[in-house]
Order: C-alpha cells, then sequence, then structure tokens
C-alpha cells in the first residue's frame, strides 16, 4: 500500500474523525488503496492523524447509478463542479501531533503539500514513522453498499 501525505482544512479533519464524513472528494487522486498520514492546514499546520481510503469511485458513475434519485443527482452535479472522485474512507486513526516546524527541522526543503505528496522511501516518511504515535480515536466504516443518501454529502 503506498503511503501519501495528504492535506485537509481542519473542518473536514473534525468531519472525518467523528465519522460524519466517510468519503473524501478530490478532482485527481490516484486508483489503489492509499495509507494517508493527514496534514491540517492553518491554523493547525500538523499532522494530526492517518486515513486509510479504499475504492476509488466516479462521481459520473454514482450520477448513473443514481439517476432516478433527484437529490443525489444534484448533490454529485455540485460536487462535479470541482471533484472527479470520492474515495472511501475505509479507516481513520488519530495520532498525535507532528507540526509543521517539527517536518521541516527534519527535512529542511519540506513544504506542505496543497493536495497531497507520495512519501514511499523519502527521509519525510522515515522522520514521520518514527516520531507519530497513535492516539485514542480510531474509527473504521464498512462499504457493502453505497446508497445515494450517502454520496456527496459533505
Amino acid at each position: 500500500m503506498r503511503k501519501m501525505l495528504l492535506s485537509f482544512k481542519p473542518e473536514v479533519y473534525e468531519k472525518i474523525k467523528s465519522g460524519e464524513k466517510i468519503f473524501e472528494h478530490r478532482r485527481n487522486f490516484p486508483d489503489e488503496p492509499i495509507m494517508a498520514y493527514m496534514y491540517e492546514s492553518a491554523p493547525v499546520k500538523a499532522i494530526t492523524g492517518i486515513v486509510y481510503l479504499g475504492k476509488r469511485h466516479l462521481l459520473s458513475d454514482w450520477r448513473e447509478e443514481f439517476k432516478n434519485d433527484r437529490d443525489a443527482v444534484a448533490r454529485i452535479e455540485k460536487y462535479q463542479e470541482s471533484y472527479r472522485y470520492a474515495m472511501e474512507i475505509d479507516e481513520f486513526q488519530e495520532t498525535t501531533e507532528i507540526p509543521l516546524e517539527d517536518l521541516r527541522r527534519a527535512v529542511p526543503r519540506f513544504v506542505a503539500p496543497q493536495m497531497y505528496i507520495y512519501l514511499d522511501g523519502t527521509e519525510l516518511l522515515e522522520y514521520i514513522d518514527k516520531h507519530i504515535k497513535m492516539g485514542t480515536v480510531n474509527l473504521s466504516h464498512t462499504f457493502n453498499e453505497v446508497v445515494s443518501e450517502q454520496v456527496c454529502v459533505h
């Protein structure tokens, strides 16, 4: 499983942490399972969790699949203005914080990603793996069936 650093706004991070948000929407994203360290943008500016992303869904496929549900189609079309994909959030794990200053001290050229960066084989991944500790919150979701009420709601 590939590893990456994925940026989130604090309000999105909180929805994932609470279990309210079960899909992550992005314009571009790889079609493979991903383990991502979650970088929370300003004002937090720190790695604060881990998310495991599973199956990638094309929003246009959902639009076809749920074409008989007007509310779902409206939500999907709104999301399609900014996003192309939805990835299943299989699991969330809260972690201790690794602040931006510590990341920059360990890897001087480090710049927080606007979207995501791959970490496999990097000095940054070594640093994170060595310094991160698991927190108390751990959530997992199952996706036996995706229903229209779940799509494009957060």
